[in-house]
């Protein structure tokens, strides 16, 4: 018994002595992932809060460089290649930073992401991209610096920064169109499955180019359907509809309309009556 009670003892002597101390973060740290078009993003950063200070006043003086947050250098990383703010980037992991304006902040990506903060000594070879962001000004005072990704399009979106009553949205371009056109190109070349024709026209449709080939491999996967759904057939009306062959585009939307009364798919007996109508004028 005293030589349980002994190692029981020593049990809690070793869970008392690796112990620590826990407190919470007054700038917690974010991770922030978002997939636009075929590239994926991915922002780490600290995000600081106002707590009664002046943004510029007491934290951000103009004309000088900042560290995009609090703590450890904030990073973007890309998997694809991409346009920031114009000027191309490699796919990769970069540090940000800005110099603060009141009108304008110019924002920095920088080849090194292991600064506590700014370089101790700041190489500009490692530059990879700088863009000058006018100022937007935001109603709602905004107490956390937040960074997000807004007006996301398959080819482009806003990589947006708020805080207090300033709104900074950067522009990064994507290419998109390159990765997919290459995907279908190499698609075709194998031996492709009537998904993979679906979507091909799909992307040419909702991207307007090669309406041709769209037209193609919408009906080559019409084809190794035993039965197409409506929703197949009214891609193929808008195909056609794009070319401006209206009165073929107004004939398959009517089977597409017939098919989908019966499915009783409102929302698609809505769009391919609004098609028609469009069509027949």
């Amino acid at each position: 018994m005293k030589k349980t009670l002994f190692l029981l003892g020593g049990l809690l002597i070793s869970v008392a002595t690796t112990a620590q101390v826990k407190t919470p973060a007054l700038s917690p740290k974010a991770e922030v992932e978002q997939t636009v078009g075929l590239t994926e993003i991915e922002v780490d950063y600290y995000r600081p809060s106002l707590r009664g200070r002046d943004m510029h006043k007491d934290i951000l003086p103009e004309g000088k460089k900042w560290r995009f947050g609090a703590n450890k250098n904030t990073t973007i990383s890309f998997d694809t290649e991409v346009n920031f703010g114009g000027t191309k980037v490699a796919a990769g992991e970069y540090a940000m930073y800005a110099l603060v304006g009141e009108k304008e902040w110019t924002i920095t990506l920088y080849n090194g992401t292991d600064n506590w903060g700014l370089p101790a000594n700041w190489d500009a070879s490692k530059v990879v991209a700088e863009t000058v962001v006018p100022v937007t000004k935001n109603k709602n005072k905004v107490e956390t610096f937040t960074i997000s990704f807004d007006n996301l399009d398959v080819d482009y979106f806003d990589l947006v920064v708020e805080w207090e009553h300033t709104k900074l949205p950067i522009r990064v371009d994507l290419p998109t169109k390159e990765l997919a056109t290459a995907s279908i190109q190499a698609a075709m070349k194998g031996s492709p499955s009537g998904r993979d024709y679906y979507d091909a026209a799909n992307y040419y449709l909702n991207a307007n180019i090669e309406l041709e080939s769209a037209l193609e491999y919408i009906n080559k996967s019409i084809a190794m359907h035993d039965n197409a759904p409506f929703y197949y057939i009214r891609n193929k009306a808008l195909i056609l509809g794009a070319m401006g062959r209206n009165e073929e585009a107004i004939e398959t939307a009517k089977l597409s309309l017939k098919m989908a009364k019966e499915a009783g798919s409102e929302e698609y007996v809505r769009k391919n009556e609004e098609s028609i109508k469009k069509w027949s004028k």
